[in-house]
């Protein structure tokens, strides 16, 4: 059954729309958005618009890339059904953490696409958790000067689930992140190492301020990935290596970057868990307006290089993140009701 699905890069955003609804249907009982928004008559509303807010700071701008998961239909010759997603964001560019780690374009998108409007204390939850979860966990993450993809979304139709379909395609849209990691650094050198040529020649060269500015721009060109200047139709089997050691190409070691993904889910921790993920820690999220704790929150890293940096990070990350655990208000009893995917 596994083999009839495949993961690859969107071609449009036309696209979009089908993903976002495999996207809601997936999240509609995830512990995070079941507590953002309980009342389950305003949920999909707010979660649509919540994930169009997203695409649009992310992959929208250009500082992320989707894919689509795509089912073979076995009875329609080259016909296929797009079931599912997943959205990275790439490394920051100055190497630490991943990109977009500021709150506020986000909520500046949420406010353009009216989530106040469907669900005023939706949105006032959604913020207050993203503000935690930047200040416990995405500026910790960055604190370690670690370079980081951020596997930001990645689900499959209900319908679809638990039939082998995620562990597949999930390992290839691995396989692509790191392709395509490879491909913008190797885009790069060719930059610099022809810049650096033609600066020999060049009246210029001695402007060394003008020099640098025209240099930074194109790195940062070049480090974000925009999934409509990539290439498509990668299918799954077109390349069944796993990434097993860091490139050997001229790429700067210290760029080479990790996957890290948040959860709130212990269900999905341990789907990440199975598929080669490190669970860094597991933090109870206290809403201190609310007065409850409704979920936990899984901090999981993967190290498709094979850097050996796990131990460095899970090491920075005992002293910072679990350091502040005392912190955190742990009631004797957390509410699980909202562990259902």
């Amino acid at each position: 059954m596994a083999n009839s699905a495949r993961i690859e890069l969107t071609k449009s955003r036309d696209e979009w729309p089908e993903i976002r609804d495999c996207f809601v249907n997936s999240f509609r009982h995830y512990p995070l958005y079941k507590y953002m928004v309980p009342d389950p008559l305003k949920r999909d509303a707010f979660l649509r618009a919540y994930l169009d807010a997203n695409y649009d700071v992310t992959v929208g701008s250009g500082e992320g890339i989707l894919l689509a998961i795509r089912k073979d239909n076995e009875d329609t010759c080259g016909a296929s059904t797009l079931i599912g997603g997943v959205v990275f964001v790439p490394p920051s560019s100055d190497g630490c953490g991943w990109a977009i780690g500021s709150d506020e374009p986000y909520w500046r998108a949420y406010d353009k696409h009216g989530l106040g409007r469907i669900s005023p204390k939706g949105l006032e939850r959604v913020k207050r958790y993203e503000a935690w979860e930047n200040k416990h966990v995405t500026q910790k993450l960055s604190g370690t000067r670690l370079p980081m993809w951020n596997g930001l979304f990645c689900a499959i139709a209900p319908e679809h689930s638990s039939k082998g379909f995620g562990s597949m395609v999930y390992k290839g849209a691995i396989k692509i992140m790191a392709k395509h990691w490879r491909e913008t650094q190797r885009k790069a050198q060719r930059v610099i190492s022809k810049s650096e040529d033609t600066s020999t020649e060049n009246p210029m060269q001695n402007d060394e301020g003008f020099m640098s500015r025209f240099g930074t721009k194109i790195l940062h060109g070049f480090s974000l990935l925009n999934h409509r200047r990539l290439p498509t139709g990668i299918a799954l089997a077109q390349k069944n290596e796993q990434p097993r050691s860091a490139p050997s190409d001229n790429i700067c070691k210290s760029a080479i970057p990790l996957v890290g993904a948040i959860s709130h889910s212990d269900r999905a921790a341990n789907f990440h868990a199975a598929n080669g993920f490190h669970q860094m820690s597991r933090i109870p999220y206290y809403d201190e307006v609310d007065h409850v704790t409704p979920f936990y929150v899984h901090v999981l890293v993967l190290d498709p290089f094979k850097t050996g940096r796990l131990d460095k990070l899970n090491n920075a990350l005992k002293t910072d993140i679990n350091r502040n655990l005392k912190l955190y208000h742990t009631p004797s009893t957390v509410s699980c009701s909202l562990e259902t995917s």
